[in-house]
């Protein structure tokens, strides 16, 4: 079953593309990373700079 997910600004995203999306992310990690960079202390820095640049860019697609 899907969840929809409704955040303050009015969006709504559904939960298979909140899957479908974090897929991606550890298909590109496991891609790029060398072996011992596969770890929670390493995925937790990137996702802390991923944080970083979204406040302070507007994405734009």
């Amino acid at each position: 079953m899907n969840t929809v997910y409704t955040f303050s600004n009015g969006a709504h995203v559904d939960s298979s593309t909140v899957k479908k999306i974090t897929k991606a992310y550890f298909e590109t990690i496991k891609k790029e990373l060398p072996e011992e960079a596969l770890n929670f202390e390493v995925n937790d820095f990137i996702l802390e700079e991923i944080k970083t640049q979204i406040k302070s860019k507007k994405i734009y697609l």
